[in-house]
């Protein structure tokens, strides 16, 4: 009975260890596979956050040039990314929409006619990285919002 662990020669002992650990190990592989999987979907709700902030920021501009009355004009920089993700915005009558990576961002505007240079009056999209003039012009008797 005096003997010690190492001497042990029926190996009964040196079996639960290794089983214990294998268990310990296979543990420790989902609990890190689960917060991999977390930390994967935080970044992209992230993203998503920031696609709703552009949709907004644009949106927001949109109604205080449409609001600025004819010949008020606003200059907007997009950002060159989303995270490092590329993006793109679309622009119609009833808002604005932001993709990237699988996820959306919405704004509702109220209703207006949009068109860009080319009078596209379907929908106008905006690239990263670029510069644009957002303006309301006189068109009739109505206001358009120009984006260029």
């Amino acid at each position: 009975m005096g003997s010690s662990i190492t001497k042990d020669h029926s190996g009964t002992l040196n079996i639960d260890f290794v089983i214990s650990m294998f268990l310990l190990l296979v543990i420790m592989a989902s609990v890190l596979s689960i917060a991999e999987g977390r930390l994967d979907m935080v970044q992209k709700a992230d993203e998503a956050a920031q696609a709703r902030s552009i949709s907004e920021t644009v949106a927001s501009t949109i109604e205080e040039v449409y609001s600025g009355g004819e010949g008020h004009e606003i200059k907007i920089q997009m950002p060159p990314d989303i995270k490092g993700s590329y993006y793109h915005v679309k622009v119609n009558q009833s808002g604005v929409m932001v993709q990237v990576g699988g996820w959306s961002g919405y704004s509702y505007s109220f209703s207006k006619k949009i068109s860009d240079y080319g009078m596209n009056q379907a929908e106008v999209t905006m690239q990263p990285k670029k510069n644009y003039t957002i303006r309301n012009v006189k068109e009739g008797k109505s206001n358009t919002v120009i984006i260029s």
